[in-house]
């Protein structure tokens, strides 16, 4: 199934704050982190940003590529090994699979055990900040990039998790099952 071009526009919209990259200092990143219940980051390039200011995410979802090219590192790889899990899962460019969704929902639980988890998609990771945005707490900070802009922060309220489910339902994704067909171009 195909995005209208209203849905494209919609997804390449932030979600919630977006921090210009001249704009991103580590007070900054430590300031709007500060109590959130759980630190989400998806993107490679994201979780290296984090990393590099000393905050190491709950739960980071990475591909090994930034804008679909490879990258010679991981996000994530500099952070300390110690106590991580990691979990794989297959995500095709352009959707939410089901079994992303099974692993994503495993992270989470792994990461309320207090040990970071790093999911490693085969393919893209790009749509699935929009389960992650009705999956995890309330009160938990979702960052992904916005290409050549910068980090989307998005502190998770009853409202965004409201937001994220309408718009899969518009795409028709089932939002406790995936979608295993593409819903993107």
């Amino acid at each position: 199934m195909y995005i209208s071009r209203e849905n494209l526009r919609i997804l390449k919209e932030p979600f919630g704050l977006l921090l210009k990259d001249k704009e991103i200092t580590s007070s900054k990143l430590h300031s709007v982190l500060d109590r959130a219940k759980m630190i989400v980051s998806v993107g490679d390039a994201t979780t290296d940003r984090l990393s590099l200011c000393g905050l190491i995410p709950s739960v980071y979802v990475v591909d090994g590529k930034e804008r679909r090219e490879k990258r010679p590192m991981v996000g994530g790889e500099s952070h300390p090994n110690s106590g991580l899990r990691e979990l794989r899962c297959s995500n095709p460019a352009g959707t939410i699979s089901k079994g992303a969704l099974r692993v994503l929902q495993e992270a989470l639980v792994l990461a309320s055990e207090s040990l970071p988890v790093k999911v490693f998609v085969e393919g893209e990771e790009d749509l699935l900040v929009l389960p992650l945005l009705f999956l995890v707490p309330d009160g938990s900070v979702i960052l992904y990039g916005q290409p050549l802009e910068g980090i989307v922060v998005v502190k998770v309220s009853p409202e965004v998790s409201r937001k994220a489910k309408d718009l899969m339902d518009k795409l028709e994704i089932d939002s406790h099952w995936g979608h295993d067909d593409a819903v993107a171009v």
